[in-house]
């Protein structure tokens, strides 16, 4: 007889063959488990269950070591690229002033307070690319310009600083690549607060 066809058979024959159900309960009664059974089951479940959190913890904890030491690794690409730009960016911006009659001695990236975030809404910490007291200059530098943003927050540090000193700056924007699509706004903000572009050519020589 088929499993299938017996599987079909068996309710009817429970019901009416009190010898098959009999025989039925007597096969039961060894494999049923008992309460001890199942909590010792429940048991090993447990610990098993334990063994693998542990090990799943351990394989977490080396991919939070991996990640920590890639993050260093950029980091220290970042922090290498930032010293060879400003050591660039120094040496252009100062020729760019020479270029212009002036024999400064420059110190990129200066901070100053602003206690009333005019500047920025989110920290008092205002970065100036470059500021020199006479002659008075206040400069933004930057590698291309896709939109205003950073020529408004430009513009908002040099009323910050020009209120705070209580004199007029010369102000001057460095960028060597402007979008296209802004150019025209561009030009009419620089010309309303006073501000000069200047794009640099990289291949100038002394």
């Amino acid at each position: 007889m088929e499993k299938e066809e017996f599987l079909k058979l068996l309710p009817k024959l429970i019901q009416e063959d009190n010898q098959v159900k009999g025989a039925i309960i007597t096969a039961l009664s060894g494999v049923v488990a008992t309460k001890d059974d199942i909590k010792q089951i429940i048991e090993e479940f447990d610990k098993r269950f334990e063994a693998i959190q542990a090990q799943m913890d351990r394989r977490f904890e080396a991919m939070d070591r991996r990640f920590e030491r890639v993050q260093e690794r950029f980091d220290n690409i970042d922090l290498g690229y930032g010293t060879i730009a400003e050591g660039i960016e120094y040496s252009i911006i100062k020729r760019e002033f020479k270029q212009k009659g002036f024999e400064l001695e420059l110190q990129i990236r200066q901070h100053f307070f602003d206690e009333n975030n005019y500047v920025h809404p989110d920290t008092t910490d205002v970065e100036v690319d470059i500021f020199h007291t006479k002659p008075n200059i206040i400069g933004e530098a930057t590698l291309k310009l896709a939109d205003l943003d950073k020529v408004r927050i430009f513009i908002r540090k040099c009323e910050f600083l020009e209120r705070m000193y209580k004199e007029t700056y010369q102000k001057y924007l460095f960028c060597f690549k402007v979008d296209e699509r802004i150019k025209q706004e561009l030009d009419i903000l620089l010309s309303q607060f006073d501000i000069e572009l200047i794009i640099p050519i990289l291949d100038y020589k002394d």
